[in-house]
């Protein structure tokens, strides 16, 4: 399984760069994706503004444009059909926005959804840089067989049917190579909705574990994770190796390499997982496995959460109260 980022999606040329990457394998391969670099802010944006009574159709047309652009340097001659595939999903968007905007009375239940769209946007473009059927490439749309729900943590997945509803899928559209959008989901009811922000991640990760994978790559734009935010630490160096557990801990604590829920499905089939540059290709990149490298480092890495304050209690009746 393969996972790529915004940043490694922002134009056409990086779609190109992506598909490259995967390269060329006799073993099924499965490609999941983030929205194009900023579309998901564009999306909250729009959505907020539509929510607030105010024109929307200018940032909207901006943004068909964008994906208008990347579609035709991706499909020159128009055998993918990619500008007609993208056309009916903004036409979707959009009855969405207008319903939202005039407050119908399914408005509740669309607004979940809506800045996950960005993804699915992504897959179509994906899909046809990777050659598109005539490859034996297939389009997933995660909505078609990922059911979650609210828990304590974030979203959680419905193991049992979200496996029942891959597999129904699979014997309709065979065992293949698959592109399939990130961060998207249905809920119980079968209304759409998402992972939260930086929910990709755990999307590719989910998927990883529901086809049984034998790794897992997350494309990014750093080399790897890195022993400290390079910002903050000029001579962090970025690991070569790190257990689940020290990748738990760096990500609960504000690493942003990595999103906190990403581990769990790959750690309950000890699935390695790597980290790598998606403009840095040659770079060997981060392993994250049930182990950790013998690198001899005492401490794997630092993180910071910012913005904290600590609240102390003190007077007599406190005394002797946890």
């Amino acid at each position: 399984v393969h996972k790529f980022g915004g940043s490694s999606l922002a134009d056409a040329s990086l779609y190109r760069t992506a598909a490259a990457l995967v390269g060329d394998s006799t073993r099924t391969r499965v490609v999941v994706v983030s929205a194009m670099q900023g579309v998901t802010d564009s999306l909250i944006a729009l959505l907020e503004t539509a929510r607030r009574g105010d024109a929307w159709q200018s940032a909207f047309d901006t943004l068909r444009e964008r994906h208008a652009t990347a579609a035709a340097a991706l499909d020159t001659d128009g055998r993918f059909e990619l500008q007609r595939a993208l056309e009916r999903e903004f036409d979707t968007l959009r009855r969405h926005l207008e319903s939202i905007a005039s407050n119908a009375p399914d408005a509740h239940l669309l607004a979940p959804g809506l800045p996950g769209f960005g993804e699915v946007l992504s897959s179509h473009l994906m899909h046809a840089a990777l050659g598109g059927d005539a490859t034996s490439w297939r389009r997933l749309d995660a909505r078609d067989v990922l059911l979650v729900h609210a828990g304590e943590m974030g979203m959680a997945v419905d193991w049992n049917e979200s496996r029942k509803r891959l597999a129904d899928w699979r014997a309709k559209h065979g065992d293949g190579n698959v592109v399939i959008t990130g961060f998207v989901a249905r809920d119980a009811q079968g209304h759409a909705t998402t992972l939260g922000r930086n929910g990709s991640d755990y999307s590719a990760a989910i998927f990883a574990n529901l086809f049984d994978a034998e790794a897992l790559t997350i494309w990014t734009d750093v080399d790897g994770v890195l022993s400290a935010d390079p910002r903050l630490v000029p001579e962090a160096v970025c690991l070569p190796s790190m257990s689940y557990a020290e990748a738990c801990e760096l990500a609960y604590f504000g690493a942003k390499v990595l999103h906190p829920q990403t581990m769990a499905p790959v750690q309950e089939r000890g699935i390695p997982l790597w980290i790598r540059n998606t403009k840095r290709p040659e770079a060997p990149g981060t392993l994250i496995a049930p182990d950790s490298g013998r690198d001899g480092a005492p401490v794997k890495g630092l993180s910071l959460v910012r913005d904290l304050a600590i609240v102390e209690l003190v007077g007599n009746g406190m005394v002797g109260v946890p």
